[in-house]
């Protein structure tokens, strides 16, 4: 049988304690990290010439094709 050394077992052991502490994070639903807040972007910035992933933003130019 193989044995790990103590820098392998150092790591597993860490890396299970990690793993469990977000688990049970997101198991009580709080959040990794920032405040909680989540931040909108109002509609109309939205749907807006160059905003966020408008239909200009996908369908203008050239689209290759025949």
């Amino acid at each position: 049988m193989k044995r790990f050394s103590a820098a392998v077992i150092l790591y597993l052991v860490l890396g299970a304690g990690v793993l469990a502490a977000w688990a049970a994070k997101s198991a009580l639903g709080m959040e990794i990290g920032g405040t909680g807040e989540r931040l909108t972007i109002p509609p109309d910035q939205r749907g807006s010439p160059g905003g966020y992933r408008t239909f200009h933003f996908w369908y203008s130019g050239f689209h290759g094709g025949k």
